[in-house]
């Protein structure tokens, strides 16, 4: 369970995950000791799954988020896809939807040209994919990884 000090930890870890236990134990007022303690509970717990580098998507290449249906609804269909896309390195986010959709894939290509390569591989040779919808993301208006604590 998640107290009131945990979650102002979380806070500022998810803003910046280089500051030093002695700074946050004195924005938090508490030992750096505690500091230290609640942030290894808190990644013991897999609250704090990873601490990484947030990366310029669009310095890196083209970002296309893909809305995909399949032709049926069975289980395996679902399990296959799932598996497949979580191993491919290009797609950055899966997402299982309600909806006219089954899922919602992140991809990130070096250029369009790598992408319409990729989804012709991935895609249009699955045969229990019943279509597949691309949206080119122009730019990005909001993005964070912070989760409200």
């Amino acid at each position: 369970m998640l107290d009131e000090m945990d979650r102002t930890i979380l806070g500022l870890v998810q803003r910046d995950n280089r500051l030093s236990n002695q700074a946050i134990a004195q924005q938090v007022n508490l030992s750096e000791t505690a500091v230290r303690r609640r942030l290894a509970r808190l990644r013991e717990e897999r609250v704090i799954v990873s601490d990484v580098a947030v990366l310029d998507r669009a310095r890196l290449g083209q970002t296309l988020i893909v809305a995909v249906t399949f032709n049926d609804d069975a289980p395996q269909t679902y399990a296959q896809f799932r598996s497949v896309m979580t191993a491919d390195p290009q797609v950055t986010g899966l997402y299982s939807v309600a909806g006219e959709v089954d899922f919602l894939l992140h991809v990130h290509a070096p250029s369009l040209e790598a992408y319409e390569i990729w989804a012709e591989a991935s895609l249009l040779n699955d045969p229990t994919v019943k279509r597949y919808e691309t949206t080119v993301v122009l730019s990005t208006v909001k993005f964070t990884t912070e989760v409200p604590v």
